[in-house]
């Protein structure tokens, strides 16, 4: 007997299904019709999960049927992100010096550098960096070939400037937004940011611009080049009379007089930096005459701005000198005047700075911009509830700059107060043994 028929050639899925035999009617069959179920006559027979079709080996799973092409980050990305994210993280003004993405495009080397230093800050703060590091590394090796390449071609005054500003954007990238590593190049970078100003003939002219990027890029190397010579005991390519030239600009900090007291803390760190190269491979000691004059300098600019009635952008302001103004006597007590990490004056001036950062008056973006006291200061503390200040102070701050180098300088701290707590030898180290492992590898301001 020849096996029944149960389904025809052409049938709708649904009868296909229940292996009757359709009728055939389009646009649907009439067995359907009468249970209500959807009558498809399609080739292919599509399964739906969630409104999502697929078949085969993928039926049912949740495989969209659009996705959007993957967004490819080109340098004008990279430039606006350098422009709008970034460099508000490095200025305190509330406005920004503008990139001239022609001007930019044009010049290959500060190019990569900025793209380099914007994919590499982009990466770490978002949530797939480990998907991202690839990119991030091949554009750091890019800019530094690239920078090797244009410095040893023919250099002009043009040329310089580039690589100038490529060379502090190298530092940034390896000194603060990186990892601090035994690695990191930052040493290396800002001597040669050193070498390019001794025979850049047009480095005055930045002064005279003022309002434009070269003026900012040059305050965050003449700061990052203190802070770094204070730490390993070299002479600071700004000596201090060059500080107050940085009146009525636009560096980092914001316009300010050149007889601020910014800038007249910044003159006197400049100071005690160039007595520290001299103690450390010269005198052995400083001259306790120019000690003197400089601490009743300092003192002085304390009596100063406690005696000056002050609204609350000025207090704010006087928090802030305050923090590199008591940095500067840590600094004349540990290095120039070898007294110990537990010496009375010492710790004076490491709870009174302790009692500005813990306070109120420094505004969110003003406390973002005292990494160097926050290490000086807080390498220094013995007190349990200064140290959590301090540990207080880098969570906010972290979370606002995204900075790798944060990370690094809280490991350094507490690795550091344990030290204090159980070695009297760490307590009674000199001042370049005890920054000797963080020294090199950082230009924290």
């Amino acid at each position: 007997m020849p096996p029944r028929i149960r389904t025809v050639e052409g049938s709708c899925w649904g009868c296909k299904e229940r292996r009757v035999i359709c009728d055939l009617t389009s646009p649907a069959c009439d067995k359907c019709t009468k249970i209500g179920r959807p009558c498809d006559y399609g080739k292919v027979r599509l399964r739906w999960t969630d409104c999502v079709a697929s078949r085969g080996r993928l039926a049912g799973k949740k495989i969209p049927l659009y996705q959007a092409p993957i967004l490819q980050k080109n340098a004008d990305h990279h430039i606006l992100y350098f422009e709008n994210e970034l460099l508000p993280r490095f200025n305190l003004s509330n406005t920004v010096p503008r990139v001239d993405l022609k001007l930019l495009s044009a010049d290959p080397v500060l190019l990569q550098s900025v793209v380099a230093v914007a994919n590499a800050h982009a990466t770490y703060r978002s949530a797939n960096e480990k998907a991202l590091s690839l990119s991030k590394i091949q554009d750091r090796n890019n800019a530094l070939r690239m920078f090797r390449k244009q410095l040893m071609g023919i250099q002009t005054d043009e040329s310089n400037n580039a690589l100038f500003t490529a060379n502090v954007l190298l530092c940034i990238l390896d000194g603060i937004i990186e990892p601090i590593t035994e690695s990191s190049a930052t040493h290396h970078h800002l001597m040669g940011g050193k070498a390019i100003l001794k025979q850049w003939k047009g480095v005055r002219h930045v002064f005279q611009a003022k309002y434009e990027l070269p003026i900012l890029m040059l305050s965050i190397f003449a700061t990052m080049d203190l802070t770094h010579a204070m730490l390993i005991g070299d002479d600071p390519y700004f000596d201090a009379s060059s500080w107050p030239e940085f009146g009525d600009c636009k560096p980092w900090w914001g316009t300010v007089k050149s007889d601020d007291d910014f800038l007249e803390t910044m003159a006197i760190l400049s100071q005690l930096s160039t007595l520290g190269h001299e103690v450390r491979h010269f005198r052995g000691t400083a001259p306790i005459g120019i000690l003197l004059s400089i601490q009743n300098a300092l003192e002085q600019q304390a009596t100063r701005q406690e005696e000056v009635g002050q609204t609350k952008d000025q207090k704010a302001w006087a928090a802030f000198c305050a923090t590199y103004r008591l940095t500067a006597s840590v600094y004349l007590y540990r290095a120039l005047s070898a007294l110990d990490v537990d010496h009375p004056l010492v710790q004076q001036a490491v709870s009174e700075c302790m009692t500005v950062i813990g306070g109120h008056d420094l505004t969110d973006k003003l406390h973002h911009c005292i990494l160097f006291p926050v290490l000086i200061v807080g390498s220094h503390s013995l007190d349990s509830a200064q140290r959590f200040a301090i540990r207080k102070s880098i969570a906010k701050t972290a979370s606002y700059l995204s900075f790798e180098a944060l990370r690094s300088l809280e490991s350094f701290l507490e690795k550091r107060w344990d030290e204090l707590d159980t070695s009297v030898a760490c307590r009674q180290a000199n001042w370049w043994m005890y920054f000797d492992e963080i020294a090199n590898v950082t230009c924290l301001f």
